[in-house]
């Protein structure tokens, strides 16, 4: 049961970049400038710096682990399939809840520009979505390219033409909210950005992933970073950063002020292309991740059946396309956003401890063969210790939504306890 390796560095690379720019910059961007005014461009750089301690990081361990899976692999081979399970359960509730409010997002905005409705829009995006999956990743890899160097094209766009309008007082007071307001925007801006993931999530399917995997992970981030932070200098300039935090479609109303009404008509067309990239991205990392724990016994084998034609893992496929629906219809955008960000931060905190756990038992073979992080331990304690701090912002919502879903992948574990050990033992 292993997945073919189709993607070079350019798939990989827009497969990170197509999962952070859609949620973030079109969907986000409007709540993270509600919790922290224009300090959010503070807010962003503080994100983007955990984001590449952690891709380092991971880079590592997935050139190491070069498997699917993500960080559920990297857990469950230091730390045994207990805590594997777990963290795998939470890195998958991470995902599957984050794809609900980019398909959400899709649908408002596809509203705002034809009048559709757009839950509906939200699930037709996530069955065509998924279908383009089932016919194999290297199409679908294809695709993402394409929509990628569209939407970073018309970003640039935006910020050459907005800068000329921005009105600087809107920059006062810069940090209405203090520290805890910017600490709050870094917790959206890290959601924003970490569909970086997806790459290691794909490990598997990545050629010569030593190389690949750092450098695609690098990239993607750089850009994405400068493409936020010029996308939120021109929005918070133009329009207050108050109303920024109350529209649905932040980016649309920003465009409005300098490109008069043809401006959200364009941006709310671009942002439909774009947003289905990112709901690509989370499709292919939330079946992976399903498809190493079925293999691994945790869910029913049928989950990590290969169609034999398309080389996929249909069965994956098929059941996280099914949850992230209904996720969809029945959660709102601010409690995924809540859970998303608890879920996402156990899973990177023992991500991290798994990954001193590994580096102990790191061969001279190994450091010859395999990529790894510089500045080593500085690197990883740092990612460690903000991934720490930015529980602080999370909530009571987002604590307690993300400990029934834990509860929930508790169960299941006890439920599947036997095909898991018959797994290890093999």
């Amino acid at each position: 049961m292993k997945l073919d390796r189709v993607l070079g560095w350019k798939e990989a690379t827009s497969l990170g970049i197509g999962a952070m720019v859609g949620a973030g910059i079109f969907v986000l961007s409007g709540v993270a400038a509600g919790k922290a005014g224009p300090a959010v461009l503070v807010a962003f750089v503080l994100a983007a710096a955990l984001a590449m301690l952690l891709g380092l990081c991971y880079a590592e361990l997935a050139s190491r682990y070069p498997r699917a899976g993500g960080s559920y692999e990297y857990v469950r081979e230091t730390m045994g399939p207990f805590i594997g399970t777990i963290i795998g359960w939470a890195y998958w509730g991470a995902w599957l809840a984050a794809s609900s409010f980019v398909s959400q997002g899709f649908g408002n905005y596809l509203n705002a520009l034809t009048g559709a409705p757009p839950l509906l829009s939200a699930v037709l995006l996530l069955l065509a979505l998924g279908i383009l999956n089932i016919l194999g990743i290297k199409f679908s890899g294809k695709v993402q390219v394409y929509i990628v160097l569209t939407v970073i094209i018309v970003l640039i766009s935006f910020l050459v033409l907005g800068i000329k309008h921005i009105d600087y007082s809107l920059y006062q007071p810069f940090a209405p909210y203090g520290f805890s307001g910017i600490l709050s925007a870094a917790l959206v801006g890290f959601l924003s950005i970490v569909g970086w993931d997806a790459i290691v999530a794909s490990g598997e399917e990545i050629k010569n992933p030593r190389k690949t995997l750092p450098l695609a992970i690098f990239i993607s981030i750089t850009t994405v970073l400068f493409l936020y932070l010029g996308l939120l200098f021109v929005s918070v300039g133009v329009v207050h950063w108050e109303a920024l935090g109350a529209s649905d479609v932040p980016v649309a109303l920003a465009s409005q002020q300098f490109l008069g009404d043809f401006g959200p008509i364009f941006i709310s067309i671009i942002i439909v292309i774009a947003l289905p990239a990112t709901a690509n991205a989370f499709i292919i990392s939330i079946s992976r991740t399903a498809f190493a724990m079925a293999r691994n016994g945790l869910l029913p084998k049928k989950f990590a059946y290969i169609h034999p034609k398309f080389q996929t893992p249909i069965g994956a496929i098929l059941l996280g396309v099914s949850i992230q629906i209904l996720l969809t219809l029945v959660s709102s955008i601010n409690i995924a956003v809540n859970a998303t960000g608890f879920l996402y931060l156990i899973t990177f905190i023992f991500t991290m401890i798994a990954f001193f756990i590994s580096r102990k038992s790191l061969s001279d073979q190994d450091e010859q063969n395999q990529f790894l992080v510089p500045f080593y331990p500085i690197t990883p304690a740092l990612a460690l210790i903000i991934s720490i701090g930015l529980l602080i912002p999370v909530g009571k919502t987002g604590f307690l939504t993300g400990m029934l879903w834990l509860s929930i992948g508790l169960g299941v574990y006890l439920l599947r306890i036997k095909s898991i050990k018959r797994v290890c033992n093999k």
